[in-house]
């Protein structure tokens, strides 16, 4: 498919994503790669960032192919008509609980590590909405607005929560990835995808820091 979400993400430390098989939740990580506790530093520790992504997609795959999945088909089913819209508020909710439960216990994840995570829990859940045929195959523009959607969302429910400075790398990030998308199709950056806004974003098309998140094919890491 022609989309961010297939050029090129190849996660960095050369060590693959979790794959997950229909219905069934990956293989936890070892312990290293633990979320920070405290703060936190916004940047992605390229030694690091590989497990804590691996380690948070864990968590979201196994809350969405378990206590979440009839929810999941339900939302789907909702947005049949707009299944960016159904993708979006799953990949919100996903997020948002994990982050929460972070905070909870005095811990947090560097953004580049969240958004990430993000991007291959947005290609599990476009996987589901296939297997439901509310979604062509091909359709990878679909599942890259509900991701987009999805962070807008995650911005808004942590609004009041979220370190200054973490809301800032979320906009540069998601700035970067939306500007990426308008130069490689020519096309406006998805609707109420806008990242969390806490302060000035980066400059416009400005590439993530090194250790951030790059895109990778959905159809690889599923």
């Amino acid at each position: 498919m022609a989309g961010l979400l297939q050029q090129g993400m190849a996660p960095q430390g050369g060590q693959p994503s979790p794959q997950a098989q229909p219905g069934q939740p990956p293989q936890q990580p070892g312990p290293q790669g633990q979320p920070q506790h405290g703060g936190g530093s916004a940047d992605m520790d390229p030694q690091q960032g590989p497990q804590q992504r691996d380690q948070l997609v864990n968590a979201m795959l196994e809350m969405l192919y378990g206590p979440m999945l009839e929810q999941a088909r339900k939302i789907l089913q909702q947005h049949q008509d707009s299944p960016e819209q159904g993708i979006g508020r799953i990949v919100a909710q996903l997020i948002t609980v994990t982050w929460k439960k972070l905070a909870e216990g005095g811990k947090t994840a560097p953004p580049g590590v969240i958004v990430q995570a993000a991007m291959v829990v947005s290609q599990a859940v476009g996987e589901m909405a296939i297997r439901l045929r509310m979604l062509d195959e091909q359709d990878g523009d679909t599942i890259e607005k509900g991701f987009m959607l999805g962070m807008g969302e995650f911005g808004k429910a942590t609004a009041q929560e979220m370190p200054p400075e973490h809301r800032q790398r979320y906009s540069q990030l998601i700035q970067a990835i939306a500007e990426g998308k308008q130069k490689a199709g020519g096309q406006r950056p998805p609707e109420g995808g806008a990242p969390p806004q806490a302060g000035p974003a980066g400059p416009p098309g400005a590439p993530p820091a090194a250790g951030q998140p790059q895109l990778r094919d959905p159809r690889g890491g599923m």
